[in-house]
Formats: C-alpha cells, structure tokens, sequence
C-alpha cells in the first residue's frame, strides 16, 4: 500500500472500485439541502416569503374580518377591526369615530385655543380616551357649549348631550354632532364638523369657521 493510499485511508477517504466520491457526501446532495431550506418560510412554514400577504399576513387581505400572521410559535389568527370614521372619511379634528360597536370617540381640537372637555376632563390626543356617553335605544345630540368672558374670550368649551340654552354675549353653542343607538349598540352617527374652529362675536350673535 502506498502512502498515498495509506494517507487516504486514515483521513476516512475509501474508494470503493476506484470512485474518487466514495465514502464522500455528494455535493449535489448538499445543493438540493439548502435550495430546500431557501424556499421554506419564516419559522419553518412551508411557501417563499415572497408569496406571502402584506406585512406577513397569509390568505387574507387587510381589512377582511380575518387575517394571519407570523408569531414565535408559528402562525396566529388575528381580528382586523377598521374603525368607522364619521364626517367624510378623512381624519380631521373633532370628528366623531366609532372605535367598537358600542363605543363613540372625538378627536381632539379647539374652538379658539380651548381644548373642550367631556365631564372635566380635557379630550385627549388620543381619540379612543375620548368616548362620548351613548344612550340605550335613542337618538343623542353632542353640543359643544362654549362660554366666553365679558370680553369676549373663550374661558371653556364642555360637550354636552343636550343643546345649551340660547346664544347670549357669554355663551355659544354649536353641534359637534349625533348618534342613533339600538340597545346601546351603534346604529349611525354623523360627524358635523370639519376640523378646529375660530370664533368671532359680535354682542349676542356669534360666528364659527373651520382653521
């Protein structure tokens, strides 16, 4: 025996009728592993993750009642809840959002530099803080009372669930807007106003405009 077939033989090379491959893993073999491993997905779930949806979701589009996703312990079932936006659709400040069935939120704005309140508190940037009361089957107004100081300032602005008195030289009044409930679930509501707004008043007769 050579020594070059003796080297061969104690690094575990055998060939075996002459194979230069024998006793050697094929590298073709080695190729087909990892193109295998290439197409699978995230956390061993098989299809490329060029085939997935949007974000990661799988089988459904967003906004669908349902949808999947990835998590750490492989695929999850998650619930898409869009909110309904009232007032045209478009986000704009003071506007009236249905965040569940059952709950009715306004965006936060001013009238002049005053942030309205709801119950004493000042409605937050975060509009899911701001839930508007909701009556059992019944439809509701929500008025924005605004009372101003004998020179005409604004001193604050409350929501209310039932129209202010009439318009003085110390107080005004504007719809913010309504809500139609069934067993105090949301049937419909409407947003009035489009945006912040400015003040101007004359005496008793007072002027609203969107900023």
């Amino acid at each position: 025996m050579d020594d070059f077939e003796k080297r061969e033989r104690n690094a575990g090379m055998f060939l075996a009728g002459n194979d230069t491959m024998s006793g050697r893993a094929s590298i073709q073999s080695k190729i087909g592993a990892a193109e295998e491993t290439a197409t699978r997905g995230s956390f061993g779930t098989q299809g490329k993750i060029a085939e997935r949806g949007k974000f990661g979701t799988q089988g459904r589009l967003a906004g669908e009642p349902l949808a999947q996703r990835d998590s750490e312990d492989g695929v999850e079932t998650i619930e898409i809840k869009p909110e309904t936006l009232g007032g045209g659709g478009s986000i704009h400040a003071l506007q009236l959002v249905q965040v569940a069935i059952d709950d009715l939120c306004v965006r936060q704005g001013t009238i002049g530099s005053v942030i309205p309140t709801i119950s004493g508190t000042p409605i937050e940037a975060d509009h899911t803080q701001n839930s508007l009361s909701l009556p059992g089957t019944a439809t509701r107004e929500y008025w924005l009372k605004v009372t101003l100081d004998a020179s005409g300032d604004i001193t604050t602005v409350t929501i209310e669930t039932t129209e202010p008195g009439a318009d003085s030289a110390t107080q005004a009044k504007l719809l913010l807007g309504s809500v139609e409930t069934n067993s105090g679930d949301i049937v419909a509501f409407n947003s009035n106003l489009s945006g912040s707004q400015a003040l101007a008043s004359c005496g008793a007769t007072h002027f609203f405009g969107v900023v």
